[in-house]
């Protein structure tokens, strides 16, 4: 009975805010009467769609429905209204727009609010100005011990499948080492990730992705008060909870530190801090906590809330977007032998005698295997679409978007379009990243780091990242596998997965 009046409840006030969101974007209707898309229906928008389909089923929903209506089209997710966009000048106009620097609403489940990837504008404009130095090269240069140190583990935690017959996913062991990665270079302590302790982070973090999936298609799930009712919220908080253990523990040790900042907060220092690091200290590994913890004190921007929520944005986001784009080049290394073996004679090449130490200047000489992560990212982006949110009317090419409608930017499209691409935009092929096919083509058409002011701020550390441990995996093993391109089944769990997952053999070289 207590359930029943609870029901009706819910569903009387999820009624309420439907109609009263509906009343309050009566200016949405012009546009999405514009444009074409699927049928909504009442409450629930066109999120029937989605209902009832797994994961690799809502991807293909979404291709089919961007491939039937033409850019920009338009689709009602309960009483809010997004536009698809994936053509690239569509594209440019969003990504460099003032108006479009907010990310869309629903960038408020990840929990970081105050963290650059999902912050609201205001926030994230001061914070970029002072974390972009902490992304430089000298700071990225020392980073590069780290890099060696963790790929080294996991070259010997392969060993176990060498030789052997049954294929085994290459991401267990990938994610695991890029998140020790990622904790040594944000937190300064070896954290040991790479056995059962990682496994239980990585799940945790695999695990919370599919909750936040899983709450974007059911509209009704999206107001907080509601969601903070369903058993899903409480195993999502028992997942950051695991996730955010390491970096929780870390800030414990801080605590003097974190009481110093309280005190201090709002009286910056009036030097720059960038000015204040000599060349001598870049040496040693400029660990992220400790920048953050030096520009708290100076700058008086960053409190308590804004250095956890950057530490776990850096977590989160570094951590699995790096994982999934280096298990990809594994798996498309070893469907394409010849271009592995390339990217082998490239490493042989440039770093001679391998003595297990990649160095920083090895790294841009390794323009081929450059060339190869670009290729597996532009096939498979790991963020496939990005939201935005209009704070003023935004005229694009074929309409003005309103105030207040989440923009919707399909980057996986755009990167697999035929007019920038070919005829064979579906196809893995590093050349087309060679210079002379890429002086003609738009900028706006390779977008995995997106662009324009809010682009991914580690992009580089991403790609050092992956550069050293694609060196250690090659001069140490062969990679093959028994599946093909046309075998391999895209599923969106947040973030871009393959379902079948990135299944390879090795043998030593």
């Amino acid at each position: 009975m207590v359930a029943s009046v609870a029901f009706v409840i819910v569903l009387g006030l999820s009624v309420l805010y439907w109609i009263v969101w509906r009343w309050k974007s009566w200016k949405h209707h012009k546009v999405s009467s514009d444009l074409n898309g699927p049928r909504d229906y009442p409450l629930i928008g066109s999120a029937h769609l989605f209902l009832g389909k797994s994961t690799e089923e809502q991807f293909r929903c979404i291709l089919d429905v961007t491939k039937t209506y033409q850019s920009p089209c338009r689709i009602w997710l309960g009483p809010k209204l997004f536009v698809f966009i994936d053509n690239a000048d569509d594209l440019q106009t969003v990504l460099n727009s003032p108006h479009c620097l907010e990310k869309a609403d629903v960038y408020r489940f990840f929990q970081c609010e105050t963290g650059l990837f999902s912050a609201p504008a205001s926030i994230w404009r001061v914070h970029r100005k002072h974390l972009s130095p902490c992304f430089n090269a000298k700071i990225l240069a020392s980073f590069v011990e780290i890099f060696n140190a963790k790929s080294a583990i996991v070259v010997d935690q392969l060993e176990l499948h060498v030789n052997d017959k049954k294929m085994f996913n290459v991401y267990e062991y990938i994610a695991k080492c890029t998140l020790d990665m990622v904790c040594a270079t944000t937190l300064g302590t070896n954290m040991n990730l790479q056995n059962e302790k990682g496994d239980e982070y990585i799940g945790a973090i695999e695990r919370a992705s599919e909750l936040l999936n899983h709450r974007l298609y059911k509209v009704w799930l999206h107001p907080e008060w509601i969601y903070r009712l369903t058993s899903y919220y409480k195993v999502q908080q028992e997942c950051y909870a695991t996730a955010y253990k390491m970096s929780r523990a870390v800030l414990a040790l801080k605590k003097d530190e974190l009481a110093e900042i309280k005190n201090r907060t709002g009286i910056p220092n009036s030097k720059r801090p960038e000015e204040k690091q000599s060349t001598d200290e870049y040496r040693k590994p400029q660990i992220y906590i400790d920048q953050l913890f030096r520009l708290a004190k100076e700058t008086g921007v960053f409190d308590e809330r804004a250095i956890r929520d950057e530490i776990d944005t850096i977590i989160l986001g570094g951590n699995e977007t790096s994982a999934l784009t280096l298990s990809h080049v594994v798996l498309m290394l070893a469907i394409h032998q010849d271009v592995q073996q390339k990217v082998y004679e490239e490493i042989v090449s440039t770093l001679g005698d391998f003595n297990g130490e990649v160095e920083n200047e090895h790294l841009s000489r390794l323009t081929y295997m450059e060339m190869v992560l670009k290729e597996t990212m532009r096939l498979f982006p790991v963020g496939p679409i990005i939201a935005r949110q209009c704070t003023e009317d935004t005229k694009i090419s074929k309409t003005t978007i309103p105030s207040g409608v989440t923009v919707v930017l399909g980057i996986y499209n755009v990167q697999r379009c035929e007019t920038h691409w070919g005829p064979a935009a579906n196809t893995f092929d590093p050349d087309n990243f060679l210079p002379e096919r890429n002086a003609h083509r738009h900028p706006y058409c390779f977008l995995p780091f997106s662009a324009g002011p809010r682009n991914c701020i580690g992009y580089k550390y991403g790609l050092m990242s992956m550069k050293v441990m694609l060196c250690h995996l090659l001069t140490s093993y062969r990679f093959t596998t028994d599946l093909t391109m046309e075998q391999l089944v895209l599923k969106l769990d947040i973030t871009l997965k393959i379902a079948n997952k990135h299944m390879v053999r090795i043998v030593r070289r």
